[in-house]
């Protein structure tokens, strides 16, 4: 959620922990575990269920993302780790997997037993998403399901099965027939060339234990049934029963009839803009969902969702700026609407707002700047758009004309009157790196007079500029006030790993300034290491200090530079938890708010 989540690339992290042989068994009263999985959501029995056998797993903020989508590579260490099979060929070098990649020996594993194999050119196409085809597909073939006999009339069950490529159907049809097809929301659209979510890797991966005899069925309206065959109703596009179910007291009724208004597309977005100007909050929250479930094909439905915007609900609010983001709207009305969120709204819709800012890029940056200029927004609507224009070029980079733009007025964003404005500035100017080498005389010269919280942050933003930030940084080594030196003195290190250029300044710092500063000097010579030696005597005069912490931290500080460690790359007293989070977009939050009411 913004505020919380700077738009960096970062490694996606590895979620499946695998176990071997497992025979999996749901308990009947299982309970989510996940803040994002609750009791009602459709895959929640699959989810539990191979979570407790250890054969897929969560994140560490206790959050499963089940609409996340999976890697090739991901998916691989699925596979190898849960259904161990005999080498059925020779394995091969990928030439995009190298020998010390973290899936290495899982996608070995998996092309030799036959579940994955790699592209004509060679490549094993490790980060690249997996659709839904490649996991059926990789199943049937890992698990030596017959194909050659499979019934190729089953994939009458699907509307869209002619999206199913020749040279697939009869594994398609043989996956279907051994109920490895799970299809949510709509039972009757396969979705082939759609990248699988993890939500429903885990449904399909728990119908192959099924299949194994390794796990017990699972009832689910998303099983197709293969016995009925699709055919075409002339009153399908009357949604009067489903519209009507979108106001039932029951969330999991309205929940199933939004996802299934959701799948029918533009056919069912007249019928959505009318519950959506309901009466009844529930009718309007669950026709919002669908309306932003449907997405681009919701087009019909402008209006309505402009009209909304003013609605009492912030989950309406911030549904339909969600949708409008989709719609198409001229990108310079769409630009205006979302810094007017951003400047009038708090909460879920400004956090909306702005991640679809961030997703426009380079050309909302403009409209951003002219908030940073105008004197009439207020401090939090300014800290937002600095903070949004530092997220815009992480995730997209920012072209040469705007760019020349952007940095002047973050620099002089420096100089507004609140300190956390100041701030998100600073750390916008970091965002940019070395392209914003023009802003370091302003960022060396606030350096030194500013508040801890926003020296910390210039301390950094310079660091990240790079070697150009030296200059400044040594001369804020004779600043007044001991914080503002060390932190000088992280950068320094940082930039240059003299230990000469910031030892003295480590040393004083020992004698003079508060507790939790001489804390931190004598810390910061710990990471220094065996380049500390020389502060050795200076630590030992510590051990007869009047206070006792002082002294306790004197005595570690000693024994462990008596190991003569290697240096480490920085001193520690930049580092904070916020630059490791990776926080839940704006929307999916949104869902799951709304569908946790009861």
């Amino acid at each position: 959620m913004f505020g919380q989540n700077h738009y960096t690339n970062s490694a996606i992290a590895l979620s499946t922990a695998l176990t071997l042989g497992v025979s999996v068994t749901l308990p009947a009263a299982a309970q989510s575990r996940f803040m994002d999985v609750d009791s009602s959501y459709w895959a929640n029995p699959y989810v539990q269920a191979l979570t407790a056998a250890e054969i897929i797993s969560g994140f560490p903020d206790s959050t499963f993302r089940p609409d996340q989508e999976m890697t090739r590579a991901q998916f691989a260490a699925i596979v190898s780790g849960g259904f161990p099979k005999d080498a059925v060929r020779e394995s091969v070098n990928f030439s995009d997997v190298p020998a010390d990649h973290w899936a290495a020996d899982a996608i070995a594993s998996a092309y030799s037993s036959g579940f994955l194999s790699g592209y004509p050119d060679g490549s094993f196409g490790l980060n690249q998403p997996i659709t839904r085809l490649e996991v059926l597909l990789s199943l049937v073939s890992g698990l030596g399901i017959d194909t050659i006999n499979s019934d190729i009339s089953a994939l009458q069950a699907f509307a869209d099965s002619e999206e199913i490529p020749g040279w697939a159907v009869e594994a398609i049809a043989a996956a279907t027939t051994s109920d490895l097809v799970i299809n949510y929301p709509n039972v009757r659209q396969l979705n082939p060339s759609r990248n699988a979510t993890r939500a429903e890797i885990a449904a399909i991966a728990y119908q192959a234990l099924v299949n194994e005899g390794r796990a017990s069925a699972i009832a689910s309206p998303y099983l197709p049934d293969t016995s009925v065959p699709i055919v075409t109703d002339p009153a399908e596009d009357d949604f009067t029963s489903l519209v009507a179910s979108l106001g039932s007291a029951d969330a999991d009724v309205r929940k199933a009839a939004a996802d299934q208004l959701a799948a029918e597309g533009a056919k069912a977005v007249p019928d959505l803009a009318i519950a959506l100007q309901s009466d009844d909050t529930q009718t309007q929250e669950a026709a919002a969902y669908a309306l932003n479930e449907i997405g681009a094909e919701a087009e019909a439905a402008t209006p309505t969702l402009l009209e909304v915007l003013r609605d009492d609900d912030e989950l309406v609010r911030a549904l339909a700026t969600s949708t409008l983001a989709q719609v198409g709207l001229d990108q310079g009305v769409l630009i205006n609407l979302l810094t007017a969120s951003i400047t009038n709204e708090s909460g879920l819709v400004k956090d909306i707002a702005a991640d679809a800012l961030v997703e426009i890029g380079g050309d909302a940056v403009p409209a951003l700047g002219n908030l940073l200029q105008n004197e009439a927004i207020n401090a939090l609507t300014k800290q937002t758009a600095a903070t949004l224009i530092g997220d815009i070029n992480q995730a997209n980079q920012i072209d040469d004309l705007v760019l020349q733009s952007a940095i002047p007025i973050l620099t002089n964003t420096l100089n507004d009157g609140d300190s956390d404005v100041r701030r998100a500035a600073a750390s916008a100017l970091g965002d940019f790196g070395p392209l914003a080498d023009a802003a370091i005389p302003a960022l060396a010269s606030a350096f030194t007079g500013e508040e801890p919280d926003v020296s910390k942050t210039i301390a950094a933003s310079l660091t990240k500029i790079g070697q150009q930030s030296v200059p400044g940084l040594t001369e804020a080594l004779n600043s007044e006030n001991a914080l503002t030196r060390l932190y000088a003195a992280d950068a320094l290190w940082t930039l240059t790993e003299d230990s000469s250029l910031i030892l003295p300044t480590l040393v004083s710092t020992l004698s003079d300034g508060s507790v939790e500063t001489r804390e931190l000097a004598a810390l910061g010579l710990t990471y220094l290491g065996r380049q500390a030696s020389p502060a050795l005597p200076d630590l030992r005069g510590l051990l007869g200090d009047d206070n006792d912490r002082i002294v306790d931290i004197a005595q570690l500080a000693l024994l462990i530079l008596g190991n003569r460690n290697e240096p480490a790359p920085d001193l520690g007293f930049l580092r904070t938890d916020a630059d490791q989070v990776d926080s839940v977009p704006a929307i999916a939050e949104v869902v799951g708010r709304l569908w946790q009411r009861r």
